[in-house]
């Protein structure tokens, strides 16, 4: 596993990202944008036979960070409507904001694929470690819900925060 290293400017854009931050929209679409940059600046891969795979919704600025920085290709997945067809690419990342279980992605990963999250929940990170970058690991893990505080084992939902929809 890969996390990045916390910079001042890093720690500045993860206080944004966070689920109590009270950010949504744009600057948090940034943000996670950003961070894919800088995630990218850690990453060996050959543009030329490399897949950014973003898994909607959430996943989409963070990849598109990854994507400007390696220059690479770009896809997106639907997990909730589309059967994933691995593209054809030597490497492929697969690239969401969140990671909690990681079930989703353990339908779909091969041993010879990557990850790529903006935050990865602990216990998810020794089942993905080994192909895994990520801005940071948390110990935290809630349901994502409509609402705009976290309460209990809900809290507001990345991807409604990051389309405004909150």
């Amino acid at each position: 596993m890969f996390e990045l290293l916390k910079t001042e400017r890093i720690n500045e854009l993860i206080a944004v990202t966070k689920s109590n931050s009270g950010v949504s929209g744009p600057q948090l679409a940034k943000a996670h944008m950003e961070l894919g940059e800088l995630l990218a600046e850690h990453m060996d891969f050959d543009p030329g036979r490399t897949t950014v795979v973003a898994v909607l919704r959430g996943g989409i600025f963070f990849a598109e960070g990854i994507y400007f920085a390696l220059g690479c290709r770009f896809e997106v997945y639907d997990p909730k409507y589309e059967k994933f067809v691995r593209p054809a690419t030597e490497s492929v990342i697969l690239v969401d904001s969140v990671i909690n279980t990681g079930k989703t992605l353990r339908k779909i990963l091969t041993p010879d694929m990557y990850l790529a999250s903006c935050v990865i929940n602990e216990k998810a990170v020794q089942e993905f470690g080994r192909n895994l970058y990520t801005v940071r690991v948390s110990g935290n893990s809630f349901t994502g819900s409509n609402v705009k505080e976290q309460t209990g084992g809900k809290g507001p939902d990345t991807t409604m925060r990051l389309f405004n929809q909150l």
